[in-house]
């Protein structure tokens, strides 16, 4: 066994926009400490980078990720790296993000912008610190929603993941949310978010598969249903998410480009909602539905 074998290693890989979403969760759910991607040519290939602790197996990665797009994966390459405290680096590397009335920020920041609310979201496992174009889409959303006089009592935040978009709810709205997420590590990371925010006290979480969740039934009909996800799990759960939200209710859907949104969009409708608004960034894009009354 090499020295640096149980040190950090790095795997990288060039690939489509439209498969970026799925490989960021496989690289997530393998285990990576962090995940990192960026646009190389505007509408082409994207670069990833992947931090594991411990060297990774590229033959089960690639074999995971062809299984996760439905295609060949592309070719993944494996480095180690200069030994440090990469998950300090990525705190320290997360600077503070003013998104509409939200001032996103980690714990080492000391004064957030009195002007904003603060959203306290460190660096960590679960997706959700504000720097993507999902979670910014859908922080914007949620906030419009009140501009527009359609603020929510009873709130369901589906994928939840950090936690934020359930804490950016309370915060605005003092409202009721229940959070779900498959990921039983992603559903502590933001039950302390929540403590950390001063929201606990509003944010019922669960880890449950989707809405077959035991909360979800119980706490039904909601009358907001965030969703920042994948473009596929949200195709196949448009009935689901239809059955439990109110008539006159509203879904924030996320987690899917621009091209992906007409499929989204038809499976929500066949499911009896309506498109209210589409918000394009950066080559994402955050739909907004209702369920008419």
């Amino acid at each position: 066994m090499s020295e640096h074998e149980n040190g950090i290693w790095q795997v990288s890989l060039t690939l489509d926009a439209a498969a970026v979403p799925a490989a960021d969760t496989t690289f997530e759910e393998a285990g990576a400490l962090s995940v990192a991607s960026f646009e190389i040519e505007e509408g082409g290939a994207w670069t990833m980078t992947a931090l594991f602790e411990g060297q990774p197996s590229v033959e089960g990665l690639s074999a995971t990720l062809a299984q996760t797009l439905g295609a060949t994966a592309p070719a993944l390459s494996l480095a180690a790296v200069e030994d440090k405290d990469w998950i300090a680096e990525t705190v320290r590397a997360f600077p503070p993000i003013p998104i509409g009335p939200f001032w996103v920020h980690g714990s080492h920041v000391g004064a957030p912008d009195e002007s904003r609310m603060s959203l306290l979201i460190d660096a960590g496992i679960a997706f959700g610190s504000g720097e993507h174009a999902t979670t910014e889409g859908c922080l914007l959303a949620l906030a419009r929603l009140g501009d527009e006089g359609k603020a929510p009592a009873n709130v369901l935040d589906m994928g939840c993941g950090s936690g934020i978009l359930a804490i950016a709810a309370v915060k605005l709205y003092g409202c009721a949310v229940l959070a779900v997420d498959i990921d039983e590590a992603s559903v502590e990371f933001a039950r302390e978010a929540a403590i950390n925010n001063g929201c606990a006290a509003n944010i019922v979480l669960q880890a449950g598969d989707g809405y077959a969740a035991s909360q979800v039934a119980r706490r039904a009909p909601f009358d907001l249903v965030m969703a920042n996800i994948l473009a596929n799990p949200l195709i196949a759960m448009a009935g689901d998410l239809a059955g439990v939200l109110a008539p006159g209710g509203n879904t924030i859907l996320s987690g899917l480009l621009v091209e992906q949104a007409p499929a989204v969009i038809a499976a929500h409708e066949a499911a009896g909602l309506t498109l209210v608004r589409q918000d394009d960034l950066r080559g994402w894009t955050a739909l907004v539905m209702t369920r008419p009354a």
